[in-house]
């Protein structure tokens, strides 16, 4: 088992087929590391007893249980959670990977709307499941980049970004109904027109919760062609790396126009760029990335290529999904940055990204995502993900990680540097009025209730609905 372990480490396929692993391992508190023998270990935020739940009866006796002898209740689905939350010291772990369903509704219709081929998702399926699946139909649907994701659980109930959010919105902007067990053991319907409150909250709050979520109901779309661009540069270091972070920065407008999304990467020493043009056209996204190509045609590229796709699911498995390594000890913290700024101060935001990137330590990374804007700017759906998302441009991420057995005071230096770079992307994400991407947030951010919320307002209403619909704090 050890030896097998030590294989299999850093695939999060097998990292999520383990009932008590995290896809960021920090948060299991490892106390000993599995590639140093004779090391004594203990259980760590491991929790000590689970429930493999494949049945909505497993579920609501969970909760009866852990209510009856009161219990510490986690859920967990893949474990791709940065801020820890899918698990605790003492607590027992509620684990719904097993619970896979899909089914494909031909027309759905309820609160009155009439939509076809709405996507019926239980509460273990992942995106690359998903994709793979909808892939037959000819379709798609809006969700995450790694295919090892759960589809209906933090990631949908925290707000969604994805690589297609600037075409159809935010995951959770596609959200019709959700079928939950709440506290109370009662298993309930929540969408538009039902649980109208429970909805509102489920739609961006937070996963994990207000209720453990059975199943999730999601638009789906015809599966866009793509025109596909894919940069990657190696080596890149000094002073050319702070002009070809200038030249990025400033391309952003132009691909935002051209209704380009994607995502760039400045590593220690290299850097890569993956954008995508729904629908485009060749000839015009040739015209698009001229000019930025012939800016840095000194660079010594390891790949270039700009090709089209047939469809959403080819480019995923072939460019997304083999680039999404798990595993590590990691703390990050982000930042929306507002269309305006984007497009009137790319100096200033370029300056930002270079000095936080020559500010880092343990080779920390910037990544970028270009998935505001768009739709997501024009979609005013009632829900609770924080509206900083609707006047943003771009989600930037700074993110760290350490050797194992790095002691205690070491990582809180690491944390608190994490903290403090975060700071300086606040610089060019409109100041103490910024938001963050509460998946992809620092947890130890000064003023969460407001940077992953946005608004007072939006905290207020969560925390009443909370108080609501779980008075005695089942769900933390």
């Amino acid at each position: 088992m050890c030896a097998l372990a030590k294989t299999q480490w850093t695939n999060s396929s097998w990292r999520i087929d383990q009932v008590g692993t995290m896809q960021s391992y920090n948060w299991e508190n490892t106390s000993c590391s599995v590639f140093i023998e004779n090391s004594t270990c203990d259980q760590g935020a491991v929790p000590v007893l689970a429930v493999n739940a494949t049945l909505p009866e497993h579920v609501q006796t969970t909760i009866q249980f852990v209510q009856r002898y009161n219990l510490r209740l986690v859920i967990k689905t893949s474990g791709h959670d940065f801020l820890g939350r899918s698990t605790a010291y003492g607590a027992l772990l509620l684990w719904v990977h097993y619970m896979k369903n899909m089914t494909l509704i031909d027309i759905y219709t309820g609160c009155g709307n009439v939509v076809p081929n709405a996507i019926r998702l239980s509460a273990g399926v992942e995106w690359g499941e998903v994709y793979s699946w909808l892939n037959e139909h000819n379709l798609t649907a809006i969700g995450g980049s790694s295919g090892t994701v759960g589809s209906v659980g933090g990631y949908l109930q925290g707000g969604g970004h994805s690589i297609l959010s600037r075409w159809k919105g935010l995951s959770t902007d596609n959200i019709l109904e959700f079928d939950v067990v709440t506290a109370d053991g009662q298993r309930q319907t929540a969408n538009a027109c039902q649980n109208k409150d429970l909805f509102w909250a489920l739609a961006g709050g937070g996963g994990g919760t207000f209720a453990v979520v059975l199943n999730a109901v999601l638009r789906t779309y015809p599966s866009p062609p793509l025109i596909v661009f894919l940069w990657y540069i190696s080596p890149l270091n000094g002073t050319r790396y702070d002009n070809f972070i200038r030249d990025v920065v400033k391309f952003l407008p132009t691909l935002a126009d051209g209704n380009w999304s994607g995502y760039f990467s400045f590593y220690d020493a290299s850097a890569s760029l993956a954008f995508i043009c729904p629908y485009g056209d060749m000839n015009v996204a040739n015209a698009t990335i001229s000019g930025f190509i012939q800016n840095n045609t000194d660079l010594d590229l390891t790949k270039e290529v700009l090709f089209s796709s047939p469809s959403f699911y080819p480019f995923f498995n072939t460019a997304l999904e083999p680039n999404n390594p798990t595993g590590g000890n990691v703390l990050l913290g982000s930042r929306l940055i507002p269309e305006a700024i984007v497009h009137n101060q790319s100096d200033d935001v370029a300056q930002a990204f270079i000095d936080v990137r020559n500010n880092r330590i343990n080779q920390g990374q910037l990544i970028g995502h270009l998935i505001a804007g768009g739709q997501v700017s024009k979609i005013n759906n009632d829900t609770s993900v924080n509206p900083v998302w609707r006047t943003s441009l771009i989600h930037i991420i700074y993110g760290t990680g350490w050797p194992d057995l790095t002691s205690q005071a070491d990582q809180q230096v690491i944390a608190k540097h994490v903290t403090s770079q975060v700071q300086i992307l606040q610089r060019i994400a409109g100041g103490n009025q910024s938001g963050c991407y509460m998946n992809e947030a620092d947890p130890n951010e000064p003023n969460w209730q407001q940077k992953f919320f946005g608004t007072q307002e939006n905290y207020d209403r969560l925390k009443a609905i909370k108080n609501a619909v779980d008075p005695l704090g089942l769900f933390i």
